[in-house]
């Protein structure tokens, strides 16, 4: 048996670290793979493994027969156009991500409920033992998108305590979350929440989704916090919101533009906290296990499309 031709072309994410792991996972099940890192040059690849990757790999690897995309989000690289049509592309479907972003949000939501933000260091910190105390109720955890991520951010905030209530674009029933689904159920699930967390890909559907007509459904003084894609939010009403005290605060993780533009009001806005995507690292091993396992199904036979992370390029995900 030949070994397995792949093309590794990482982007901005790390070569070597990616490189290591692959050729870990892959040698633990059993592949006997040539792994290359795109050089310019074709290498006869049955299989590419990217992040952002340049248009002249498609072009110099005609004989792919898969792309696996280092990342659960693919709206970047469908955006580009560069994916010959046939190709079938598979994401990775949270491979340890999603307890890192519930984490996060849990923590930001702490944060926004106890007012953690007031007590910083000096000079600006409060030093007053007597400051008021955060709301006894807890807020409602609104949840958009309840794919693996967003169901670990409901579970997460269930376990704390928080009422939570999910949407989604088609049913999801979860036990003890009262959950809406579709376009006309959107204004119903935001009316009453109070903390709106996006988890939901960049699609046709979701851009700008989160606009001046969807923040003024929310009660007054509500916050919103985005790990799910820049392009959902629309940034002029955000901040028009956050100015006219419709919404308290936004913790932001994603952006339109990444990396964030040094200009952009997003970083000097007061009610706004900007993180640079970080949410959600991708841990090398188990999402490079979880390419080893579909790749041991390719070539047993099974396509594509039957398996986790197969991406319908009209749903966008």
């Amino acid at each position: 048996m030949n070994d397995l031709k792949i093309i590794l072309a990482t982007g901005t994410m790390s070569e070597d670290g990616w490189r290591d792991a692959l050729a870990q996972a892959f040698a633990a099940a059993g592949l006997r793979c040539d792994l290359a890192v795109w050089d310019g040059r074709p290498h006869g690849a049955r299989y590419a493994v990217v992040w952002l990757p340049p248009a002249e790999l498609f072009a110099a690897e005609p004989g792919l027969r898969a792309v696996f995309n280092l990342g659960a989000g693919v709206d970047a690289l469908l955006a580009r156009g560069m994916v010959p049509a046939p190709l079938p592309i598979l994401r990775l479907v949270d491979a340890g991500m999603a307890p890192k972003i519930a984490e996060y949000v849990c923590f930001a939501i702490a944060r926004i409920v106890r007012g953690l933000e007031r007590f910083g260091p000096p000079p600006g910190g409060l030093r007053d033992w007597n400051a008021s105390r955060p709301r006894g109720d807890a807020p409602v955890v609104g949840v958009l998108g309840l794919g693996a991520i967003g169901a670990a951010i409901v579970e997460a905030a269930v376990r704390f305590g928080y009422p939570v209530r999910g949407w989604s674009r088609r049913p999801r029933a979860i036990a003890g979350v009262e959950t809406f689904a579709g376009p006309a159920w959107f204004d119903a699930f935001l009316a009453r929440t109070e903390v709106l967390v996006n988890a939901l890909p960049l699609t046709a559907q979701t851009e700008n989704l989160l606009d001046r007509r969807a923040f003024a459904q929310m009660p007054r003084g509500a916050h919103l916090i985005n790990v799910g894609r820049g392009g959902t939010v629309a940034d002029d009403d955000l901040v028009a919101a956050l100015d006219s005290g419709q919404l308290a605060s936004a913790t932001l993780d994603v952006f339109r533009v990444e990396p964030l533009p040094p200009g952009h009001a997003f970083w000097s806005h007061p009610k706004i906290t900007v993180t640079p995507h970080l949410s959600g690292p991708t841990p090398y091993g188990p999402a490079a296990e979880q390419i080893a396992a579909a790749l041991t199904q390719l070539e047993h036979g099974v396509q594509a499309r039957d398996l986790p992370g197969y991406v319908d390029r009209a749903a966008g995900y």
